[in-house]
């Protein structure tokens, strides 16, 4: 699903600004946020690449620093759009805070795809260090998730 292996090319201080743009990580201790920040993953993905399918476990979140991706959902008449993401985006978080961790929504890269992912144990570290950032990211994925539906429900009256 990835391409090879590359060297890591965004800056750490880059790499601390995504991780303050998550919903409530912006409080956590500079420590944590150094450390969240030294762990995340560089992932490289060409266009037309699903990053991550609809139903699958997710085992981490993304962060975009690079390229466009769609999401999509199933719809009563194929696969329906509900988002295109972009720079500074963030995917894959839903799948982490659902009791059966899976994954809500397709991913696709519609441009090359570079992100930065945050392993689901680090971002449970993260929330259990300060459970505010819990109630914030849970609220983000509340409103998606009511988007979707929305979205999923007029798809069926058509």
């Amino acid at each position: 699903m990835n391409a090879p292996l590359r060297a890591a090319t965004v800056p750490l201080k880059r790499r601390t600004q995504l991780v303050q743009q998550i919903p409530g990580f912006s409080g956590l201790p500079a420590s944590m946020m150094s450390e969240l920040a030294h762990g995340l993953k560089e992932e490289h993905f060409p266009a037309g690449d699903v990053v991550v399918a609809e139903g699958q476990i997710g085992d981490r979140l993304f962060l975009i620093e690079q390229g466009r991706a769609e999401v999509s959902t199933s719809g009563a008449t194929g696969m329906l759009v509900l988002a295109v993401l972009g720079r500074d985006d963030m995917f894959g978080e839903i799948a982490l805070l659902a009791s059966n961790h899976r994954r809500q929504a397709t991913v696709t890269a519609v441009t090359p795809l570079l992100t930065l992912s945050l392993s689901a144990d680090s971002f449970e570290k993260a929330l259990t260090a300060c459970p505010e950032a819990r109630i914030d990211v849970a609220a983000v994925a509340d409103t998606l998730l009511t988007a979707k539906f929305l979205k999923q429900q007029g798809s069926w009256r058509r």
